[in-house]
């Protein structure tokens, strides 16, 4: 398997990425967002006012402790943060996926997706992955460590996290109101990548897997612009002999993989 055909999924902390695994597709985009960037190794003490989002690079920290903790003071209460943290390693550097969940508890803080969520999906990384059909993408402490034990080397972990008790509702990927997005490559070239038998390479921590799709995928990835709803897609398949049954199954497959992925998102109201 080939690199080049392969799709590696990231966090680059762009704005669909935020509003969707933060804010859950539910904020206006109009609503002005107070953002502060602190990345590695940059001080807090000039930025005493409170912000909505924070993005946070602790991955040069030796101890990220301090920074993150003055940091989460500064987050409004139903604000977020992007937090980066270098991954182990090997000669004592860095933290786990355990350690990151406890960084944030120190910090008040609770992860609400880790980034990618399939790359923390132990099921994702057996020699036989089986189709993705979860819409939660909720961290899960002891799953996470198991698929970091599988995935191996990686050169750091980035969570969306809130505060404590504040956690976030999504918007629901199964209402047909609801508008999908894609974040990074554009439907054409996510259907390429899937190969003959609905296969679709993908790397994972520091591996290479293969992941079942819905074969209608290929057509319907192309479709998402967007502008069309969920409805509008399901409308457009079904003239294509896909019933609205078939539709649902296999869009929650497409969602859950491919949202899974931080490919495909929702896209929040005006």
């Amino acid at each position: 398997m080939e690199n080049v055909s392969s799709l590696i999924p990231g966090s680059a902390g762009d704005p669909r990425e935020v509003e969707y695994w933060l804010f859950g597709a539910t904020r206006l985009r109009s609503c002005p967002l107070r953002v502060l960037v602190a990345g590695a190794d940059a001080g807090v003490a000039a930025a005493q006012s409170i912000h909505d989002y924070i993005d946070c690079d602790l991955s040069a920290d030796a101890d990220p402790r301090a920074r993150l903790n003055a940091l989460a003071g500064l987050l409004a209460p139903a604000g977020g943060m992007r937090v980066v943290v270098a991954a182990p390693d090997g000669r004592g550097g860095g933290c786990d996926v355990g350690g990151l969940f406890d960084l944030l508890a120190g910090a008040g803080l609770v992860p609400v997706c880790l980034m990618v969520p399939l790359e923390y999906d132990p099921a994702c990384l057996e020699a036989d992955p089986a189709v993705c059909t979860d819409l939660d993408f909720q961290p899960d402490r002891a799953g996470a460590a198991l698929a970091e034990s599988r995935a191996g080397q990686r050169s750091f972990h980035v969570a969306y996290a809130r505060h404590a008790g504040d956690g976030v509702r999504r918007a629901d990927p199964m209402d047909v109101a609801s508008v999908p997005v894609l974040r990074d490559l554009d439907g054409f070239a996510l259907s390429r990548l899937m190969r003959p038998d609905n296969l679709l390479p993908v790397r994972l921590g520091g591996r290479e897997v293969l992941l079942p799709v819905p074969s209608q995928a290929r057509g319907l990835l192309p479709l998402i612009d967007g502008r069309r709803t969920v409805g509008e897609l399901a409308a457009i398949l079904e003239n294509r002999g896909v019933d609205a049954a078939q539709f649902r199954q296999v869009w929650r497959e497409m969602f859950a993989t491919f949202a899974g992925l931080n490919q495909l998102l929702l896209q929040a109201p005006p």
